[in-house]
């Protein structure tokens, strides 16, 4: 049977075991990668990604970019064996077995991540597919769509994951069960640092104090010692790396999102800097903070330069500092010499550049000239929106909101509200709702792909989830008269009394949503009166009391999702 006619397919049971093969037809199997796939995967992404990727001059009409060598570098990146987010065996492939020896057998891709993260205070494992592509003449035979329901999904839940983001273009990952539900938190920007903060400018300084260095005089020059110096981390280190880089040290709000384990520094700070092959595997700049005073470690400083974008920009993404010391007090020394940093050529450029020598000396003057990279001249902070950083640049930058959204898919809604049980019970006790005891019924009207059911029901005792079930389901009146009249039957026949009316109904509540929009409340994307007033489906049945629980325990929230740096 064709990939053609394929496309209608259900998804594979997440207990079976992972696949060898799947035959899909004329010559075509669904299989996962192993080491040997790296060129093939490389090529692919290079094709499929070279017009995401060109930051070039504008194209002339008619032309296209040259396959992406930033793509190419991240295929073999994820292929090497040694990622933190993925192993060599975890790229779904199509491949065409038939293909010939000029040709790429791969045709299309998807690989699975691992990043652990949060939600609230129970830790979880977020599945994140990444990095999809198809080869442009493979396009629409349904091959995406099989690598995700046949082999992705079940895969991710087989180890355990209850929920799966991924960003992508608009739309598409719609058909396969996500629903638009995790943000990305805001950014500050500074255009001009070193006009918004000339204390930046530690090159400057430097050449300032080399000059008066040179007076007739010859008066010593006395230098000003940095408070705080930089040290780069050894796989030593980790554990003082994890501590300083949790939500509570990087003082997040959010209560969604991914932290910074083992696996992250050691990939970052080590294993990605040991097998670099191209310029475009260079690792973000990491830190330990140093007080130049007593030399003890007293943070964490992490950076990266934007290498695909002609913008001189560099990005913060965790700046940290132990309790006592003050951020204003760091600020200036620490991204100064961090900007510093960034501004040396790497051992590529240095590369670039003694090659370009070499073939000048020979009489070769036909290659272009090898420019050096520009100077930093952009700041962008990733922190949180109240992060002490944040606020001492907050006058001279500016406010950024990429209304950013991640695919988000949750199959079992039960097994995810199990998981987070106890942040779901910390809220409920903190609130005036605590010790309540009520079963609520959340009707979604149809299954749909992405969901376990129509429904879904949690029933808590005193404060605390004792059950939760995908399978309810909202009855009709109809359906409701004939259980009631079976009830009325069943206690006739066993001489039993039964009371027309309850004296005491236990207490329940009900909610309704459209399929899968459920997870944008859940996981904090829309508070219950954006829900109600977004979407027509939408209400809430049990009083005020009922509403109230639901903002207690679905609150809008922040997110925390650092994607990019594998």
């Amino acid at each position: 049977m064709t990939a053609e006619v394929q496309t209608q397919t259900t998804e594979i049971s997440a207990s079976n075991k992972r696949p060898d093969t799947i035959d899909i037809g004329d010559g075509l199997i669904m299989r996962w990668s192993t080491r040997k796939d790296a060129e093939n995967v490389a090529r692919l992404l290079a094709l499929a990604f070279r017009w995401i990727t060109y930051s070039g001059p504008e194209l002339k009409e008619g032309e296209g970019p040259e396959p992406s060598e930033s793509a190419h570098a991240v295929g073999k990146r994820l292929l090497r064996g040694n990622s933190g987010v993925m192993s060599e065996f975890d790229y779904a492939l199509v491949e065409n077995t038939l293909a010939k020896d000029d040709e790429n057998p791969i045709l299309a891709c998807v690989c699975l991540h691992g990043t652990m993260g949060y939600y609230g205070k129970v830790q979880l494992l977020y599945g994140r597919p990444e990095v999809v592509a198809c080869h442009p003449d493979s396009r629409n035979r349904g091959f995406i769509r099989r690598l995700f329901l046949e082999m992705i999904h079940p895969a991710s839940e087989a180890r355990g994951d209850v929920i799966q983001v991924l960003p992508g273009i608009p739309y598409f990952y719609r058909q396969f069960g996500y629903e638009y539900a995790i943000g990305n938190r805001t950014f500050r920007r500074i255009d001009d640092i070193y006009t918004a903060f000339p204390q930046l400018d530690l090159s400057k300084k430097n050449k300032e104090k080399e000059e008066a260095s040179k007076s007739e005089k010859g008066t010593p020059v006395v230098v000003e010692e940095q408070p705080f110096s930089l040290r780069a981390p050894t796989l030593d280190d980790i554990p003082y790396l994890v501590k300083m880089s949790t939500p509570e040290k990087m003082l997040n709000q959010a209560e969604v999102g991914l932290t910074y384990d083992e696996k992250y520094w050691r990939y970052t700070i080590h294993d990605l800097i040991e097998t670099e092959e191209t310029k475009y595997d260079v690792a973000r700049i990491s830190r330990v903070i140093v007080d130049s005073k007593t030399g003890q470690d007293c943070g964490i400083v992490v950076t990266k330069r934007s290498i695909t974008s002609p913008d001189p920009a560099l990005g913060l993404f965790i700046f940290t500092l132990e309790d006592g010391y003050h951020y204003r007090d760091a600020l200036h020394s620490v991204l100064g010499q961090m900007i510093e940093l960034e501004n040396q050529p790497s051992k590529w450029e240095l590369k670039e550049i003694e090659e370009q020598q070499d073939k000048a000396e020979k009489g070769d003057k036909q290659e272009p000239e090898v420019k050096p990279k520009p100077a930093i001249k952009s700041l962008v902070l990733h922190l949180d929106p109240n992060h002490p950083v944040m606020k001492l640049v907050e006058a001279k930058s500016k406010f950024i909101n990429t209304r950013f959204k991640l695919y988000t898919r949750v199959l079992s809604y039960a097994k995810f509200i199990l998981k987070v049980a106890p942040t779901l019970e910390d809220r409920l006790a903190k609130s005036h709702l605590s010790g309540i005891t009520v079963t609520w019924h959340f009707n979604f009207f149809r299954k749909v792909l992405g969901s376990c059911g129509k429904g879904l029901e949690v029933v808590f005792k005193d404060g605390k989830i004792v059950s939760a079930s995908d399978d309810w389901v909202q009855l009709s009146p109809e359906e409701k008269l004939k259980a009631a009249l079976d009830r009325i039957e069943k206690a006739k026949q066993e001489g039993t009394e039964v009371e027309c009316i309850p004296k005491k109904k236990p207490l329940e509540f009900l909610a309704e949503f459209a399929p899968l929009t459920f997870s944008r409340l859940l996981l904090g994307d829309l508070s219950i009166e954006q829900m109600l007033d977004f979407y027509g489906e939408s209400s809430v049945s049990g009083g005020d009391d009922a509403e109230a629980m639901l903002n207690i325990l679905f609150p809008k929230q922040l997110f925390h999702n650092d994607m990019f740096w594998w």
